[in-house]
């Protein structure tokens, strides 16, 4: 079966329990189909590059899943029926690399006080 990446951006004012409430959904659709969800990474809270239906973040999630066409396409489906979902997108991953962490995943580089900063920019 091939693999397939999905991420999705929910309201960002969902709890921690509602979104996971949605990753249960697409993991009980895959495994009905016969597929399997081999991977969930909750990015968090980002703000969004575009306001979307006047909301300036997300909470953003991608899910590897391994299942058949079909069945993305009744995922897909059930994106479009959710409201709590913003916008969502599901693509093949032609690539093997994605059962290891995600680029953003990383940490992020923490702001330093003691950093020197360019007088030029100051001014």
């Amino acid at each position: 079966m091939p693999l397939y990446e999905s991420i999705f951006v929910t309201d960002p004012n969902l709890t921690e329990e509602e979104v996971d409430e949605i990753i249960k959904l697409v993991d009980q659709i895959t495994l009905a189909a016969g597929g399997k969800s081999l991977k969930t990474e909750k990015w968090g809270k980002r703000r969004l590059a575009y306001p979307i239906g006047h909301r300036e973040e997300g909470i953003y999630v991608l899910m590897l899943l391994e299942c058949s066409g079909a069945h993305v396409k009744e995922v897909d489906r059930r994106y479009r029926m959710n409201d709590r979902i913003l916008r969502h997108l599901t693509v093949v991953a032609e690539d093997p690399a994605p059962l290891n962490p995600s680029p953003m995943m990383k940490p992020r580089p923490a702001e330093r006080e003691d950093a020197p900063v360019d007088p030029a920019l100051m001014a």
